[in-house]
């Protein structure tokens, strides 16, 4: 395989040779089974929402303890921001494609619901896949586009519950032998 790889890749690819996986060493399990969670803290302890419907993927920003010391608008402000990068990330890391729409904290100034909407589009670019973020709507929203390159995470890694008819969602039996796998190599390298 590195033979038909670039020169730039090809001194950046390393065999991993320590007894440590690499899903250990970079802790890989746990930012996955973060990926399957609704709820996404932000830095500042504010939080985000993600909830997939049929229709679309609804993003619901919240301050949550960040309350900050002085200027609610600054204080938003920043919380917004932070959940625009973030949202980006976690897009392209859930392979969410459709149609989403952001409900971030409402802002007084138009000059701050903008700075929000361009730090969105900024780190939005810097998908492979195409999306669009559109302006800032009068509820306050902003809905957007993303294309569906292949099925999310959640659709490739889980089906309907079978006990509940659907309205949750269980790890397929694949994903299931993998993490299993990895368990047991790391319980054998622990003797």
């Amino acid at each position: 395989y590195l033979d038909q790889v670039g020169p730039e890749l090809k001194e950046r690819v390393t065999l991993h040779k320590e007894d440590q996986p690499l899903f250990d060493k970079f802790d890989v399990e746990s930012e996955i089974r973060d990926l399957f969670k609704r709820r996404v803290d932000l830095p500042t302890g504010g939080y985000c929402v993600i909830e997939p419907t049929e229709a679309l993927v609804s993003i619901d920003v919240n301050t949550g303890r960040y309350t900050g010391k002085r200027d609610p608008e600054k204080t938003i402000l920043k919380t917004n921001v932070e959940a625009a990068r973030e949202i980006a990330r976690q897009l392209r890391l859930r392979d969410v494609g459709g149609i989403i729409v952001c409900d971030f904290i409402d802002m007084e100034s138009s000059e701050n619901r903008n700075k929000v909407l361009q730090e969105l589009r900024q780190y939005l670019a810097r998908d492979r896949a195409r999306t669009k973020a559109f302006a800032v709507s009068d509820l306050g929203l902003i809905e957007m586009t993303r294309q569906r390159v292949r099925p999310s995470l959640l659709q490739s890694m889980t089906e309907a519950c079978p006990a509940c008819s659907g309205t949750g969602r269980v790890f397929l039996p694949e994903t299931v032998v993998r993490r299993l796998e990895r368990s047991l190599k790391r319980a054998a390298l622990a003797d």
